[in-house]
């Protein structure tokens, strides 16, 4: 449930929510002081309550100059605030009489996602700090749900932990043995950990995960708290498909084969993270394939269950979002981010409200209009009622492309190499990858490489060497074209419209609707066949009148191929051997995870495909995701989404023996 005023910070010392995170929190885990020897830092808090922690480090952080580049800040709540009562950190922070704290609670505010179950990942630029580069900044990876089933979920390193949150006899669920002695999971070499309850059987919790506690002195009245140090009997190797540790500071280059929207994303990701990246195409310029349509949409998808795919969509229509809405605001890309309406005929209005109340999804997300007020919307004679999306909208892909470079570029770890086809990957004795052309000559080396080739991945795997052997992927290339209408002979939306089909408009004045989609189809003619099928959805979303005709060559169009998988989840990770049969009847989800892979100590083989028609919201969650698996940074999802876009589900489904009939 959202935050409501009567929680209030109940947890907190009469001296002040500020005072306490930095003599409770950063002094008890050695902050600043410690995140000064990382790149990146990671901490992770066991409630988020007003923020007010997350504040104090961020502004600790602003104030060091010594600083780490990077800060991920994950936090946990159960019971978030409304954007509304944000107002209430402002209360707090005047009463510390922090100027700068007061501005960094507005650019929280400003940044607040809605309120829907699961990751959300706030970015916070600082690259005009003294000192700072382009790479410096803040994450909050804010985590909304019960502690309970977010905390197995996170997939990360941790070096400091915060464990706040009511106290443990008014919240005995979040300080239980059960999930404190699971804080080894998650933590890293030489990770800390600090709370003001000196509680025993917190610090018996912390001892069985593998942390040395030490009780000091307490703050504001209280006797005692704890700061503990973690010191693991046991460090167990990684599994194939798991969470690996940072590589070596001379491991941190890759090469990206594609420069289209997953391999732009890819290269903004890597190089957010630190890394050399040398981004490789066919074409002399980015975004020549599917990703240079003039226009596309990005939202998420709503079914009967929150299902994992409805998950994994909203999660990835939320990161573009996120992403591009500041970009589109500044003009640097062409699109709206002002809702997206995805027209349900199968549902009437009880229909539609009974499935709203059963989710439970904040309306700030998603809310249901019946076809008079979705056409008014759309200015669109509708044939029904529609899903208002309000995150949704469309953009530019080339735009969106060229500024994923342009933001990698700014790092001055992007090194483009455009106008060169790789015919074959091959891997040295030493364990680095190299991409040569078809005369053998090197395009690029390095311990790291990334397959964002969309529909030529499978012809890429087939001619790695017989010393490489990687399972099959089962990505399809999907034919589609895509037409443009005059805006003098078709009715402009106000707002995107999907269905059957999508139309929305363009800012030089066209509709662009599309599209079609055909397998096994080779030809890159555009067809009036297809112009035939796109206007008809045009028709049927309300964009033109019944009876509308067109002459043969009066529509422009535009003709490319998508690269689908069977599931239609994306293919984002350390890309599968073949493995041998694997234990079981069926396979369990996390079984993926032991699946052999083409990494090891040296480098790795890793892909970002299968994005389907779906690209534009996929790209932004897809590149974090797969920075995640290269990098060792945090997971910006949790765990099963993870599992279900790894690329070895599928060696697994082939690997495992099929269920056997009951006798």
């Amino acid at each position: 449930m959202p935050y409501s005023p009567q929680y209030d910070d109940v947890y907190h010392m009469p001296a002040g929510a500020w005072v306490q995170a930095q003599r409770v929190f950063l002094e008890g885990n050695g902050l600043p002081g410690r995140w000064q020897k990382h790149d990146r830092f990671v901490i992770l808090e066991t409630g988020f309550g007003l923020g007010n922690n997350f504040l104090a480090t961020w502004a600790a952080w602003r104030a060091d100059p010594a600083r780490c580049t990077r800060l991920v800040f994950i936090s946990i709540e159960k019971h978030p605030l409304r954007t509304d009562d944000l107002a209430r950190v402002h209360a707090h922070i005047d009463d510390q009489g922090c100027d700068e704290a007061h501005q960094l609670a507005e650019r929280l505010r400003r940044a607040w996602p809605p309120l829907t179950p699961g990751l959300h990942t706030l970015d916070f630029d600082e690259s005009d700090l003294p000192g700072a580069s382009a790479r410096h900044g803040v994450s909050l990876l804010l985590c909304l749900g019960d502690i309970a089933d977010i905390l197995p979920s996170l997939v990360a390193s941790v070096d400091a932990f915060y464990l706040d949150g009511f106290a443990p006899a008014k919240n005995p669920e979040m300080w239980g043995d059960a999930l404190i002695s699971r804080l080894d999971r998650l933590a890293a070499p030489h990770a800390t950990a600090a709370t003001w309850s000196a509680a025993r059987s917190v610090r018996d919790a912390l001892s069985r995960a593998g942390f040395q506690v030490e009780k000091v002195p307490g703050f504001c009245g209280k006797w005692d708290m704890i700061r503990a140090r973690f010191v693991p009997r046991h460090v167990p190797k990684p599994l194939p498909g798991g969470h690996w540790p940072a590589p070596l500071a001379h491991q941190r280059e890759a090469f990206v084969l594609g420069a289209g929207l997953a391999g732009a994303a890819a290269a903004w990701a890597l190089t957010r993270e630190g890394w050399q990246v040398t981004l490789l195409d066919r074409h002399a310029e980015p975004a020549q394939e599917a990703s240079g349509n003039p226009g596309g949409l990005f939202h998420g998808i709503l079914h009967a269950q929150d299902s994992l795919h409805a998950r994994a969509h909203r999660a990835a229509a939320l990161a573009t979002s996120s992403l591009v809405s500041p970009w589109m605001h500044e003009g640097r890309i062409a699109g709206e981010c002002g809702g997206l309406l995805r027209l349900e005929p199968r549902l009437d209005n009880a229909q539609a409200m009974a499935r709203l109340a059963h989710l439970g999804l904040p309306d700030e997300y998603v809310t249901w209009l019946d076809q008079a007020q979705a056409s008014r919307l759309a200015q669109l004679p509708l044939p029904s009622g529609a899903w208002l999306f309000r995150q949704g909208g469309w953009l530019s892909p080339a735009d969106y492309v060229g500024q994923l470079i342009e933001m990698a570029s700014s790092t001055g770890l992007l090194h483009r190499h455009l106008g060169h086809s790789v015919a074959q990957l091959r891997r040295t004795p030493q364990g680095r990858w190299q991409a040569v052309d078809a005369q053998g000559r090197l395009l690029a080396e390095a311990a790291h490489a990334v397959l964002a080739c969309a529909t030529t991945l499978p012809q890429l795997l087939d001619q790695l060497g017989s010393d490489v052997k990687p399972a099959p992927l089962p990505v399809t290339p999907i034919r589609g074209q895509i037409s443009w209408l005059p805006g003098e002979q078709a009715r402009c939306p106000d707002l995107p419209v999907a269905g059957a089909g999508y139309v929305l408009s363009l800012p030089d004045g066209h509709v662009l609707c599309g599209a079609t989609s055909h397998h096994d189809d080779g030809d890159a003619a555009v067809r009036w066949s297809d112009h035939h099928h796109n206007l008809q959805q045009a028709t049927r979303l309300g964009a033109l009148p019944e009876g509308q005709t067109f002459a043969p060559g009066a529509l422009r169009g535009r003709v490319g191929w998508r690269a689908s998988t069977p599931d239609r989840l994306p293919l984002v990770g350390a890309l599968p051997a073949m493995p041998g049969p694997m234990p079981g009847d069926r396979p369990w989800p996390e079984q993926v995870r032991k699946v052999p892979r083409l990494r090891d100590e040296h480098g790795g083989l890793y892909v970002i495909g299968g994005l389907g028609s779906r690209g534009i919201t996929w790209a932004a969650l897809a590149g974090r995701l797969l920075a995640h698996w290269i990098t060792g940074s945090p997971c910006p999802l949790e765990v099963d989404l993870r599992d279900a876009m790894d690329p070895a589900r599928w060696a697994l489904r082939r690997a495992s023996p099929p269920a056997q009939p009951p006798l």
